[in-house]
């Protein structure tokens, strides 16, 4: 008798336990419809605030290129996050061309002027789902259900019974969080300016695109800037105009330039010079690093200036050939 009332208090116990955990599953669920229609909210003023941002990083590039650069915002004309999720949903439907006709649709839905838009047609499919559940997860849907969803899907052909009913059979929490969770991925179309011409910036040469990036990059004030050889894409005329920008940008925040160009180090009117070279390894001594400093100092530094002079002139030998066969007379002898 002992032991059947301790079995029936530790069922007892059980079931309360049971029965708290429905109530705290149906007080979080109360709350459920109000907290995803907000997390919808947020998500849609994201994506506007993002655009708002774009937009005026778009201004901000024509500002800082010197009219090099166009640049405006390019919202998403067929988002695929979004042809994704629609062909998640219609899978196994048979539908022909089913990709192709689901970026049709979904480029009609995200036109600005668009009715219905993306946001009518997602919430058509959540109250579809929400019929599905309040009617127990039935396997085919009623007259007006799948009529409903034949409207809601597509605008240029319609779904037959068979494609109808596995799109319905599709409805799941998986689905729907693919269609609401996508976001479109739209951006910053930029155009090259050359000599009152529009050219599509990835159209430019590799030089116009440099000069751009280069002079956009300079005009800014931010964080350190590192640029490896920019020489490698721009002629001697652009870089003196950049060896320009050099020397008005770094008096607002530190450049750091690896490069084989003397124009942008000594007209660039560099601060520090560190010329590198190879390492050499001895034997019976530990191994070196494959590059070492050579010499470290300002530019009037001798060293450095030899360095510079070597290095990027190929020796004063050539540096005063150059310039008898520029036929430019010297203004002042060094001593």
């Amino acid at each position: 008798m002992r032991l059947w009332a301790t079995r029936l208090t530790a069922e007892l116990q059980k079931a309360e336990q049971a029965a708290l955990e429905v109530a705290e599953q149906e007080e979080e669920a109360k709350d459920a419809p109000a907290l995803f229609e907000e997390a919808c909210t947020k998500l849609d003023q994201l994506i506007s605030e993002r655009e708002k941002v774009l937009e005026e990083a778009a201004h901000r590039v024509e500002g800082q290129s010197s009219q090099m650069l166009k640049a405006r915002l390019k919202c998403d004309p067929r988002p695929e996050e979004y042809v994704q999720a629609i062909t998640g949903l219609m899978a196994g439907a048979r539908v022909h061309d089913m990709e192709d006709k689901a970026g049709e649709w979904v480029g009609e839905l995200v036109r600005p002027d668009a009715d219905p838009n993306w946001r009518t047609a997602r919430r058509a499919f959540l109250v579809l789902y929400e019929a599905k559940i309040d009617a127990g997860l039935p396997p085919e849907p009623s007259e007006e259900d799948a009529e409903t969803l034949r409207s809601t899907i597509f605008s240029a052909s319609t779904l037959t019974s068979q494609q109808t009913l596995k799109v319905y059979q599709n409805l799941s929490d998986e689905t729907l969080a693919n269609i609401f969770a996508a976001v479109p991925r739209d951006y910053i179309v930029m155009t090259y300016v050359d000599q009152g011409r529009d050219v599509p910036f990835e159209q430019a040469s590799p030089g116009q695109q440099a000069s751009a990036l280069l002079e956009l990059l300079l005009q800014q004030s931010a964080g350190t800037l590192i640029i490896d050889q920019p020489e490698d894409d721009l002629d001697n005329r652009v870089i003196m105009k950049i060896v320009g920008l050099i020397r008005t940008s770094k008096s607002g925040r530190q450049l750091l330039f690896a490069t084989h160009n003397p124009n942008i180090v000594v007209n660039g009117d560099a601060d520090k010079v560190i010329a590198l070279k190879s390492g050499e390894a001895k034997p019976g001594h530990e191994p070196v690093a494959r590059i070492q400093v050579d010499v470290d100092g300002a530019i009037e530094t001798p060293a450095v200036r030899d360095a510079i002079t070597h290095v990027m002139e190929g020796g004063k030998e050539a540096f005063d050939l150059r310039s008898r066969k520029y036929n430019f007379q010297a203004i002042a002898t060094a001593p």
